[in-house]
C-alpha cells in the first residue's frame, strides 16, 4: 500500500491514477498500515473500494472524527468488507445501525455474491426481508429455494435482486429457457436496481441466446433498473458498453431478422442516448432514423436524424446529413476560447504537463501515448483543451493534437476539428486521402508506434506487408526504415491499400477491412453475409456484420477521415470535389 499510495501522491494526475488508488486498497490486507497514513491519504484521495471504505471509517474512529459514523454507515450498507473490519464496525457501531441499513447491507452482498458474508448477516435482517434474502441466498449458492425448504415471497419477482439472483442461477445452471422466460415476464420492479451494471450484464448473456422477439423484448425492459433520471452515459465503462450492446442485440433483431422497423427505432435510440463517444452517439441515432423512417414515422426519423447530424465529422453523422438532404455543414477551424492567464499559470505548472513535456522528447511511444490520452481527457472545458491543443503544437506531437480533438468533441466542444486532423508532407506519387485517412486511425501520425502484434510506423505495416511491398516496388526492404524513415513507410503503405482497392474492384470499405484484418478473412465475411457490390446486402448491414469490433471500428473510422480529409483540403480531392462518407460506399 504504501508504495503506490506515495506514488500516487508524489504524482498527481498520472495516468490511471484510479487503477493505481485501486491497486493501493487492494494491497492493505497483504500490507496494513496505521490510521494517520490511512486517514492522511484518504483525506485526499477518498477510497474507490467498500473495503477501503470500511478502513477509512475505522481508522477515523481513532481520531475521534465527526464524519466517522456516516461514512461506517455508508460502508456497512455498501456490502463486502473484510471479515476484522465488518467485526470492528458491528463492535463500534451495531447498535446505532438501523433495521434498513442492516436490510440494505443484505442486498448489497447478495448483488456482489458474497454469500459468506450473506449467511453471517441473515441474522441481522429485518423479518419483512428475511425470507426474500434467505431465497436469494440459496440461489446465490447453486439451491433453488423449494429444495432448501424456503418459501419464496409472492411479490419477489417485482424485486430486482431477486431475479438478479434467479436469472443467474438459471443461467449458470443451463437453464437459459427458463432464463428467458423471466426476464420477458416479470412485472415491474418496485425500487432500482443496486447494481444496474450487474442486472444488464446477465439481461445481455440471455439475451443473446433467445430468439430474436425474446431478444428485443428483454432490451425494451431496463427503464425500471434505474433511478428516474438516470444517465446511463455518464455510468461506468462496463455498464455502458454491456447496456449499448444489449440495445444494439434488441435494435438488430428487430430490424434485420423480424423486419420489425417501429420496434427497433426506439431500442437504437436508447443505444445512441447511453453512449459517451460521438461516433457511437451518432451510430445510435442514426439507425433510429433509419428504422422510423422505413417504419412510416416521418416525424420521428427527422427527429433521430437531428441528433445524429450534431456530428458532422462523424460516420454516422455525414449519412444523416443526406438523409434529411442537407450539405455537410464547413468542418474549418472554429474560434477557440482564449484561456485566462491564471489558467495558463497553473496549466503550466500542472505535472501532468510536465510529464507530458517529458515523455515528448524520447519515450517510447507506448509510454507516451498514455500521457497524451491522460492530459487530453483531463481537460474539460474549451479553454482547457485550447490549452492542450496549443501544448500539442508547441512540442510537434500529431498523437496529442488528435488525441485532444477527439476529447473535446466527446465533451461537445468542436473548434478542434480541424487541428485533430493534421497533415504530413508526402512522397510524390501517394494518395493523399488515404495516407492520411489510415494513418490518423492507425498510429495518430506517432512515427515511432509499434503495435503489440508489431505493426510499425506511421501506416502500422507489419514486417511481412512492407518486404512484400518493398520487392513489388522495387525497393530495398530495410526493417529500421519503417520508422526512422517516414517517406519510405507512406510509400510502401501508400502502395499496399491502394493495391487493396484494385482488388476489391475499387470498393473502399472491402480494402479498409482487408487492411486491418486481411483478404482472407474479408472474403470469409463476404462468403458468410453477401457482397454488398451485387446489392446482396446493403453496405451499412455488411459493414456492421463485421465479427471483428476492431475491424469494424476501423472501417467507420478511415472512411470518415477520408471524408473529413477531403472535406478539409478539397484542393487534393482527386476528382476534384471534396466527398463525403456516402461516396466511400462503394
Amino acid at each position: 500500500f504504501s508504495a503506490y499510495a506515495n506514488f500516487i501522491s508524489a504524482h498527481p494526475g498520472f495516468p490511471q491514477q484510479a487503477v493505481l488508488q485501486q491497486r493501493a486498497e487492494a494491497a492493505l490486507d497483504r500490507d496494513p498500515v496505521g490510521p494517520e497514513t490511512l486517514v492522511a491519504f484518504f483525506d485526499r484521495n477518498p477510497p474507490l473500494t467498500n473495503p477501503a471504505k470500511a478502513r477509512y471509517a475505522l481508522a477515523l474512529a481513532t481520531q475521534n472524527r465527526a464524519e466517522a459514523f456516516a461514512i461506517a454507515r455508508d460502508a456497512w450498507r455498501g456490502g463486502t468488507m473484510s471479515g476484522p473490519a465488518e467485526a470492528y464496525l458491528e463492535g463500534l457501531y451495531g447498535a446505532r445501525f438501523s433495521a434498513e441499513d442492516h436490510d440494505a447491507r443484505m442486498n448489497a452482498l447478495l448483488w456482489q455474491g458474497d454469500s459468506e458474508g450473506a449467511a453471517r448477516h441473515a441474522m441481522r435482517v429485518s423479518p419483512s426481508q428475511r425470507d426474500l434474502g434467505m431465497a436469494r441466498l440459496a440461489l446465490l449458492q447453486g439451491t433453488a429455494p423449494s429444495s432448501a425448504g424456503i418459501s419464496v415471497p409472492d411479490d419477489a419477482r417485482s424485486d430486482p435482486g431477486y431475479v438478479y439472483n434467479l436469472v443467474r442461477y438459471y443461467r449458470t445452471s443451463n437453464q437459459i429457457p427458463q432464463a428467458v422466460a423471466l426476464l420477458t415476464s416479470r412485472p415491474t420492479f418496485t425500487r432500482p436496481a443496486f447494481n444496474g451494471e450487474a442486472m444488464i450484464g446477465e439481461m445481455l448473456r440471455v439475451a443473446r441466446g433467445a430468439s430474436s422477439d425474446r431478444a428485443a423484448r428483454i432490451a425494451g425492459s431496463v427503464d425500471d433498473l434505474f433511478a428516474p433520471g438516470y444517465d446511463v452515459s455518464k455510468g461506468s465503462y462496463r455498464l455502458r458498453d454491456d447496456y449499448t450492446s444489449l440495445m444494439w442485440l434488441g435494435g438488430t433483431s428487430a430490424l434485420w431478422n423480424m423486419g420489425d422497423d417501429a420496434r427497433a427505432a426506439p431500442l437504437f435510440y436508447r443505444y445512441g442516448a447511453a453512449a459517451e463517444t460521438p461516433q457511437t452517439r451518432s451510430k445510435g441515432f442514426y439507425w433510429a432514423g433509419l428504422a422510423a423512417s422505413r417504419a412510416g414515422m416521418a416525424q420521428e426519423a427527422e427527429r433521430y436524424f437531428n441528433l445524429a447530424a450534431q456530428y458532422p465529422d462523424r460516420f454516422y453523422g455525414q449519412l444523416a446529413h443526406k438523409e434529411l438532404g442537407r450539405p455537410i455543414p464547413s468542418l474549418q477551424q472554429a474560434a477557440v476560447a482564449t484561456p485566462t492567464d491564471q489558467q495558463c499559470r497553473e496549466f503550466a505548472t500542472s505535472p501532468l504537463v510536465a510529464a507530458t513535456r517529458h515523455v515528448a522528447q524520447g519515450a517510447p511511444w507506448s509510454t507516451g501515448i498514455q500521457f497524451y490520452r491522460e492530459l487530453a481527457q483531463s481537460a474539460d472545458t474549451p479553454e482547457e483543451h485550447a490549452l492542450v491543443a496549443e501544448l500539442a503544437r508547441e512540442i510537434g506531437r500529431r498523437d496529442l493534437a488528435v488525441n485532444v480533438a477527439e476529447a473535446a468533441g466527446a465533451d461537445g466542444h468542436d473548434a478542434f476539428v480541424a487541428q485533430g486532423f493534421p497533415t504530413l508532407p508526402l512522397p510524390p506519387g501517394t494518395n493523399f486521402t488515404l495516407v492520411h485517412a489510415i494513418t490518423r486511425q492507425e498510429s495518430q501520425f506517432a512515427q515511432n508506434a509499434i503495435s503489440h502484434a508489431g505493426a510499425t510506423g506511421l501506416m502500422q505495416l507489419m514486417p511481412g506487408t512492407a518486404r512484400e511491398e518493398a520487392e513489388r516496388a522495387g525497393m530495398t526492404y530495410m526493417n529500421a526504415s519503417l520508422i526512422s524513415d517516414a517517406d519510405y513507410n507512406i510509400r510502401l503503405g501508400s502502395n499496399h491499400i491502394e493495391r487493396l482497392v484494385a482488388r476489391y474492384d475499387g470498393s473502399y470499405p472491402l480494402a479498409f477491412a482487408a487492411y486491418n484484418a486481411g483478404p482472407g478473412n474479408v472474403n470469409k465475411w463476404l462468403r458468410a453475409n453477401g457482397d454488398p457490390r451485387t446489392g446482396a446486402i446493403g453496405w451499412l448491414e455488411w459493414i456492421e456484420k463485421i465479427p471483428f469490433f476492431e475491424t469494424k471500428n476501423y472501417v467507420h473510422r478511415v472512411i470518415e477521415n477520408a471524408a473529413v480529409y477531403e472535406q478539409l483540403h478539397p484542393e487534393r480531392a482527386p476528382y476534384g470535389r471534396a466527398r463525403t462518407v456516402s461516396d466511400f460506399l462503394r
